[in-house]
């Protein structure tokens, strides 16, 4: 096929990461891609429809994927029957109008490799496709692919407007090193809706909502014409530009009801007041907690998707809410779903549980610090050890031990023991492809870690929700653990734009600032932040 259309080489990772690439259904797309392959000639070389065919019986999202690719071809050229002197020099591709895109299945002739300094073994699946994309260079310069071409006319080809789509850095290089263009393939990222607006308001805007405790969306609108439309269940943080223009009662550090932050109720048409944040069993250490709060204690909510920096009580908020709204009797437990489980379940030791429960360290941790924060009894022994240590005998004469037996057991060791109570009580673990068929009705389900999931994981698990239950989705964009899933095609990023806007739907950030964990981790934040910045 000689013309001036743009031909595309696609590689085997392209295909099972972008399966959209060929046309056949929308389940995979999630953005705009990064090269416009509209009016292209894209070619799929023989070695790829290898690859896929390998993959194909796994039971694994890259199977299913392979499959979802191996039918679309396959549809695609129902109808269709060219010869096989067609099939070698590209001159049967596949029209498709809706897109403006020819597609054609490159096989290589025996004899190709027989011009070239180069000649792959049957089994190096990178280095076919590296000789499929030169025969379509030297099918798009009417050069002869049966050998027969002599070896100065190489280096004349360099010019082809023919590019291999490839993010693997391996094949990529070995690529170039024989003259072939190649580049990467993805979809576009664009900064996620974070659920949360930080705006400067007029004085007159910040006062009706501070001392009525509502602004009308048309009251909005007219004050703040420059500003996004308002979304559902969104946050607003106002602040004064002028810090002395604050009214005389006005204290943000010390105001538990955070009156300066609203969260736009959809069915009101109106910024309201943070309702259910006085309710949190905890105290409240900034915004970014007062909206998770909010977020997580609103009945009405029925999602909760949290993001932002490690330190800032992501996981920590969601399992002590998730306690306390057991004890209260709003659901009948909690699931928690580690999203990042990278162990072979089966090669551990002991039941589900015991091979479960490194996974879920972090609920654990949390609800032992929760015993130090705000149990009485805890707080009391932790400040008795900081201060005596672990003598049964006081180290001051006016120091009174009131339970000796209780120095007989170490602190840490009877934390374990109330931890390991409350969680019996109230919270259980599942491994991640166990939770694919379970329906969370009256339980409250944590996925933790959600920025390792794909796609099509992470639908599945939003669909997870049942009858009076709710989700809380936790994660950081930036914290990505697993190969072949990027900011723009992580799950984490997929909910989030697929539940914006929804009325049962909240969303949490957490910025820089509003890390807890430790001065040292705020601070190395910060400085991480101000390196991306430069």
């Amino acid at each position: 096929m000689r013309n001036l259309r743009q031909i595309f080489v696609v590689d085997t990772n392209i295909l099972v990461d972008y399966v959209d690439i060929i046309p056949g259904g929308t389940e995979y797309n999630t953005g705009e891609p990064t090269i416009d392959l509209s009016g292209a000639h894209i070619v799929i070389p023989e070695a790829v429809i290898q690859e896929l065919s390998s993959f194909k019986n796994e039971k694994t999202d890259r199977g299913a994927a392979a499959r979802t690719v191996l039918r679309r071809l396959r549809d695609l050229g129902n109808g269709t029957n060219p010869n096989i002197n067609d099939t070698y020099l590209m001159d049967a591709p596949i029209y498709m109008p809706e897109r403006n895109q020819m597609f054609s299945t490159l096989p290589l002739h025996k004899d190709f490799h027989k011009c070239l300094p180069f000649d792959p073994l049957d089994d190096d699946m990178d280095g076919q496709i590296i000789l499929t994309t030169l025969a379509a260079m030297y099918n798009n310069a009417n050069y002869p692919i049966d050998g027969t071409i002599a070896r100065h006319k190489i280096q004349l080809i360099s010019n082809n407007n023919v590019t291999l789509l490839t993010n693997d850095n391996g094949l990529a290089i070995r690529a170039r090193l024989r003259g072939i263009r190649t580049r990467r393939y993805g979809y576009k990222y664009s900064e996620p809706y974070t659920g949360r607006r930080d705006v400067v308001v007029p004085r007159e805007l910040f006062d009706e909502f501070y001392y009525v405790q509502r602004v009308d969306r048309i009251l909005w609108e007219k004050m703040m014409p420059s500003q996004p439309r308002l979304i559902a269940n969104e946050f607003i943080v106002m602040h004064l530009e002028d810090e002395n223009d604050y009214p005389s009662d006005f204290d943000a550090r010390n105001d538990p009801f955070f009156s300066y932050i609203g969260r736009y109720d959809a069915f009101e048409e109106a910024i309201v007041k943070l309702r259910y944040v006085k309710n949190f069993p905890i105290r409240l250490h900034n915004a970014g907690q007062a909206i998770y709060a909010e977020a997580l204690m609103n009945p009405d909510i029925a999602a909760v998707i949290c993001t932002g920096v490690a330190g800032s009580g992501k996981t920590y908020m969601a399992t002590v809410y998730g306690y306390n709204a057991c004890k209260k009797g709003d659901f009948i437990g909690v699931t928690v779903i580690p999203c990042d489980s990278k162990s072979k379940l089966g090669a551990l030791p002991g039941d589900l549980d015991e091979k479960m429960d490194p996974e879920v360290q972090p609920i654990k941790n949390a609800l032992r610090n929760y015993l130090l924060n705000e149990d009485p009894k805890f707080r009391k022994e932790l400040e008795n050890f900081q201060k005596f240590g672990t003598d049964d005998k006081p180290k001051n004469g006016n120091h009174h031990v009131e339970n000796e037996t209780a120095c007989k057991k170490s602190i840490k060791a009877r934390l374990k023991d109330r931890v390991d109570m409350m969680w019996d009580n109230f919270f259980s673990n599942i491994p991640i492809e166990h939770a694919r068929g379970r329906d969370f009705s009256y339980e409250l389900a944590i996925y933790d870690e959600f920025q390792d999931q794909n796609v099509s994981q992470a639908d599945t698990l939003i669909k997870r929700l049942g009858a009076d239950g709710k989700i809380i989705i936790t994660g950081d964009i930036g914290q990505i653990h697993v190969p072949y899933i990027d900011q723009s095609s992580s799950g984490l990023t997929y909910a989030s734009r697929q539940l914006m806007d929804s009325p049962m739907v909240a969303q949490v950030h957490f910025i820089e600032e509003e890390v807890i964990r430790h001065p040292l981790v705020k601070m190395l934040t910060m400085r991480q932040k101000e390196n991306e910045k430069h």
